[in-house]
């Protein structure tokens, strides 16, 4: 059930780009550009400050494989359309 509130949430606060049918993220954004959002993490109780496109990812797609992280295809960093994510490997220093 809170995929689907969360799925709401994401919708109601993107605006659809009819040229490029990115979903643009219309609340906070972080200083590197991305869309920021606070989830809730049922399996801790808490809640969780993450990019709008990672929250979409678990919202439209489901869960997030450990090591690996959220980007757009679309080179948008305000984009949240599930048909524009991917996931890639979080670089290793």
């Amino acid at each position: 059930m809170h995929r689907v509130r969360l799925q709401e949430k994401l919708q109601f606060n993107s605006q659809i780009n009819a040229d490029t049918h990115c979903w643009e993220w219309q609340g906070q954004v972080s200083n590197s550009g991305h869309g920021r959002i606070t989830i809730r993490d049922f399996s801790q109780a808490t809640n969780q400050k993450v990019s709008a496109e990672t929250a979409s990812y678990l919202a439209f797609i489901g869960g997030l494989p450990e090591g690996m992280m959220v980007n757009q295809t679309c080179s948008n960093r305000l984009c949240i359309n599930p048909e524009h994510l991917c996931i890639k490997k979080i670089p290793t220093l």
